[in-house]
């Protein structure tokens, strides 16, 4: 059970690295379009601002879900030494 959970946690760990790479090119696509001088009630900025909101949301809820199995992994570990 614990090699399935140590896995699960470089999963996650991997999906976490990934997504907050995905994060911050939604974060740096709101930034240009800032800079260009885009309204922030068009269209194009909306758009790109739900999509930062979601991928953000997203990477939160995993970021929880890694940490609580982390935990869990260390408490095994510390029960098994």
């Amino acid at each position: 059970m614990m090699d399935f959970k140590k896995d699960l946690l470089l999963r996650s760990a991997a999906r976490l690295y990934s997504l907050g790479i995905e994060v911050e090119a939604a974060r740096e696509q709101l930034r240009k379009l800032v800079k260009k001088g885009v309204p922030y009630d068009s269209p194009e900025m909306r758009k790109a601002l739900e999509e930062f909101q979601e991928l953000d949301r997203q990477w939160k809820a995993l970021e929880q879900e890694h940490l609580q199995l982390r935990a869990e992994v260390v408490r095994e570990t510390k029960t098994a030494e």
